[in-house]
């Protein structure tokens, strides 16, 4: 065995929580006797100590959810987690990548009441975070719009806002443990619960995400805006999204409604500088 393979094989019974003891006569081929212990032992104690270090330096990545579990509950966590992803190369925010996916589908941790919705939205703020700067579309150049172009506009988003759905009341809970994290509450231990919200969306996105200023914020939005935004993302033209506005909402003055939520986007920054402008037969 070459040097390489000794350490993609240290690597595999470092990388994610694991008995060690199976693997015993393996280990003792490549590490040298220890003086108490068996080398298995001995690096079971490594083990344990760098997926601790990982459960403390995702705590700070995932700040509320930690607060929310407690440290027991959350380290059981981020174990099964890490044994079903080992942590791979790169920066570490990507550590809980697939967090949001492996919680959902997990038997026992899948039941925890929002947990999944928070580590969504803490992925998002942690993710979007580090999207690249985009100039955002200007006011300026929307009034310099010739009239008869707006039909044929396609806005394209911003990579540093995201939308989501959740079930429950993020901005209150968020306040909540903010303020208790900032006291050095003991994680867990809350007196407050998050709250259900008082009216389902029915699966339709009802909070964005989003950067302004350097700095990560989210806040819940109301259907006409979510589908407007989704319409964004999609890049469809101005004439179809103001045809879908029509025949979701019809109940609405949808001149003024796609107005208006064009200018909101445009407020929050959420278009890009550089749009894509599709030719008049493109529409037909």
């Amino acid at each position: 065995m070459n040097w390489k393979e000794e350490q993609a094989r240290f690597w595999s019974w470092i990388n994610h929580p694991q008995d060690l003891n199976t693997d015993a006569k393996a280990i003792a081929t490549l590490l040298a006797p220890h003086s108490h212990i068996s080398q298995a032992q001995a690096l079971s104690i490594y083990n344990n100590a760098y997926h601790q270090r990982l459960v403390d330096v995702s705590s700070a990545l995932f700040p509320v959810l930690f607060h929310t579990l407690g440290r027991d509950l959350y380290t059981q966590l981020w174990l099964a987690y890490m044994a079903a992803h080992p942590p791979r190369n790169g920066p570490i925010h990507r550590v809980g990548e697939h967090l949001h996916t492996f919680l959902q589908q997990h038997p026992k941790f899948a039941s925890l009441p929002a947990a999944a919705d928070i580590v969504q939205l803490e992925s998002h703020l942690t993710y979007l975070f580090d999207k690249a700067d985009e100039p955002a579309y200007s006011l300026a150049e929307l009034q310099a719009l010739p009239p008869d172009d707006w039909g044929k506009m396609r806005w394209q988003a911003k990579q540093d806002w995201a939308l989501f759905h959740s079930h429950f009341d993020l901005e209150k809970y968020w306040r909540q443990m903010q303020e208790y994290i900032a006291q050095e509450g003991e994680p867990g231990n809350t007196n407050f619960a998050i709250e259900p919200l008082p009216q389902d969306t029915g699966g339709q996105p009802n909070y964005l995400v989003l950067r302004q200023a350097y700095r990560m914020q989210f806040q819940r939005i109301r259907p006409e805006f979510a589908t407007f935004l989704q319409a964004i993302e999609q890049e469809q033209d101005f004439a179809h999204i103001c045809t879908t506005l029509a025949h979701t909402y019809p109940e609405h003055d949808i001149p003024a409604l796609s107005l208006q939520l064009l200018l909101r986007a445009i407020e929050l920054e959420l278009l890009c500088q550089s749009t894509l402008k599709v030719a008049p037969e493109a529409l037909s």
